[in-house]
């Protein structure tokens, strides 16, 4: 595709995903091919099926118009500005979205505990009513229906599990980050690419084993957000994305 009158030619420029690196301008579009940002054009080998890193003009695109700081397009129709970064959601817009979650999942959860697992449901309401009579009449506490309790526990996290990782592979993001205006990116794609399945499923279920222990990662887990550089969690990190505000 040939530059407009008005968009600068095509190149390497600054990764508008905040992959560190630069991504490919076609002189319309911002492609998929990517590459480290102190590479020089003979570095660059395009792999197999990807689009090749040359100009329209049959040779290859220097990085100068990096250094030199030269302007993007970011959009097709967009106007002309500097390459951007991604809005970075904050430490205090992620809880609350957590928040948002919680609470949208809350009764559809205990509705399909309580028509899927009656037997648990049932043992735990006779323990509370035996807790309640032993207040009552001063007898021994009984014991804690710990089976019960670990089976809803189990089926709460599967679902959340599920929950999480079709939002985010379908849609980009759960619910409550839906309705902030927050979205999930890998952090090597185009803003408004959704992760894989594989990326969500990794995302998704690495979140839900650091909240089954909340005494230890289950905290560190939210705030090692506060001191890195792309605001990631621990289980960003380790599926490789970001989470960013549109």
């Amino acid at each position: 595709m040939s530059s407009s009158a008005e968009s600068p030619p095509a190149g390497w420029y600054p990764d508008p995903a905040g992959s560190g690196g630069q991504r490919y301008w076609d002189g319309g579009n911002w492609s998929q091919v990517t590459r480290p940002s102190n590479a020089s054009p003979a570095d660059y080998v395009p792999q197999e099926g990807q689009e090749t890193a040359y100009s329209p003009y049959g040779q290859a695109q220097s990085s100068q118009s990096t250094a030199s700081g030269s302007a993007a397009w970011d959009q097709v129709g967009g106007g002309r500005t500097t390459t951007r970064q991604p809005v970075l959601a904050g430490f205090w817009w992620r809880v609350l979205a957590y928040i948002l979650d919680t609470l949208i999942l809350a009764v559809p959860t205990g509705v399909l505990i309580l028509f899927l697992l009656p037997g648990p449901i049932e043992e735990f309401q006779q323990y509370v009513a035996d807790v309640l009579e032993a207040g009552s009449t001063g007898g021994a506490l009984p014991v804690e229906p710990s089976g019960a309790l670990t089976s809803m526990t189990l089926f709460a996290a599967v679902l959340l599990f599920i929950y999480r990782t079709v939002m985010v592979a379908l849609k980009g993001a759960t619910l409550g980050k839906l309705i902030l205006g927050m979205r999930v990116l890998k952090v090597d794609a185009a803003p408004g690419t959704n992760p894989s399945w594989g990326v969500s499923a990794l995302r998704a279920a690495t979140a839900g084993i650091f909240e089954q222990i909340p005494f230890l990662i289950g905290f560190i887990d939210p705030l090692v957000m506060l001191f890195t550089a792309k605001k990631q969690t621990l289980h960003d990190i380790l599926a490789r994305t970001i989470v960013y505000k549109k």
